[in-house]
């Protein structure tokens, strides 16, 4: 009889362990991480209204580690993160903290999959593979992104940029960075509003702003349902830097089935090549040089 219940003993740990005929197949997924919370902060309180990046004067709490957000609703206040957040949960928050890249994330704020995110009085600053933010379903108010060897600010459909400020990007040896990438969006409008946005100019830095159809691409393969294609808006920034400051890349616009609008916004004169470049076709209206002149296609 051993045998036979050795054999029988085999086979139910076999069974146990591949989950067969137990139900364990069905077994709910893994709890989501834990959110970290700062007590040191405080509690929230709007900053001044001219306020961007993190708040000044503010205590945070560090975080070493690159975070993935599964909780819906989730409410990031008050870090100071070294890596990145990808954010995997709807109406997930991030506000008044500093997101620092050390090379290891593609990204300080990434969305994926059904996630969305609003992000407000925070500082992305670093190294990053990719971008310091990037995805679909992103709002970003109040940021600052800085000394940044990598995109600015890529935005997929349903996202928006604004009253926010970037500056200071670092060149990196094997690609062009861009300050804002942005393409028509699928599910929704993408916005970039009242931001000042200076690349600078110089071996590897590319455009202020690059409308880019690429972008459509790659987020359309993140198994979103395809809707609609939504507007693209440009407008009320102060643009400057890059090869081009603002360029329009072939296939943009209504080649992609987004219409592009470039309006009310004021551009330095301090391009490499030349301070607009549109080879789609996108509608250009009121755009002025601070120091006087209507711009031109």
């Amino acid at each position: 009889m051993f045998p036979v219940r050795a054999a029988l003993a085999a086979l139910v740990a076999t069974t146990l362990a591949a989950g067969v005929g137990l139900g364990l197949e069905d077994s709910p997924p893994a709890p989501a991480p834990p959110v970290p919370t700062c007590a040191a902060t405080g509690p929230y309180a709007p900053p001044p209204t001219d306020s961007v990046g993190t708040p000044a004067g503010l205590t945070l709490c560090p975080v070493r580690a690159a975070l993935e957000i599964r909780t819906p609703g989730a409410v990031l206040d008050g870090l100071d993160l070294v890596g990145g957040v990808v954010v995997a949960a709807p109406d997930v928050v991030i506000r008044r903290s500093r997101i620092t890249g050390d090379g290891s994330t593609p990204a300080g704020v990434r969305t994926v999959g059904d996630g969305a995110v609003r992000i407000e009085d925070s500082t992305v600053t670093g190294d990053f593979t990719d971008a310091a933010v990037d995805g679909p379903a992103w709002v970003a108010e109040r940021i600052e992104i800085t000394d940044v060897a990598a995109d600015g600010a890529r935005l997929g459909p349903g996202a928006t940029l604004r009253n926010s400020w970037l500056h200071d990007f670092r060149a990196r040896p094997d690609r062009e960075i861009d300050a804002v990438t942005l393409a028509g969006g699928d599910t929704g409008d993408v916005l970039v509003e009242a931001n000042r946005v200076t690349l600078g100019r110089g071996p590897g830095l590319g455009s202020a702003v690059l409308v880019d159809p690429a972008v459509d691409a790659r987020h359309q393969s993140e198994e979103r349902e395809p809707l609609r294609k939504g507007p693209v808006l440009v407008r009320g920034n102060e643009l400057g830097g890059g090869e081009y400051t603002l360029l329009q890349d072939p296939g943009g616009g209504d080649a992609s089935g987004a219409t592009v609008r470039i309006t009310g916004n004021r551009f330095h004169r301090d391009a490499a090549a030349a301070t607009v470049r549109i080879r789609g076709g996108a509608h250009l209206a009121d755009n002025v040089f601070v120091d006087g002149g209507e711009v031109r296609r």
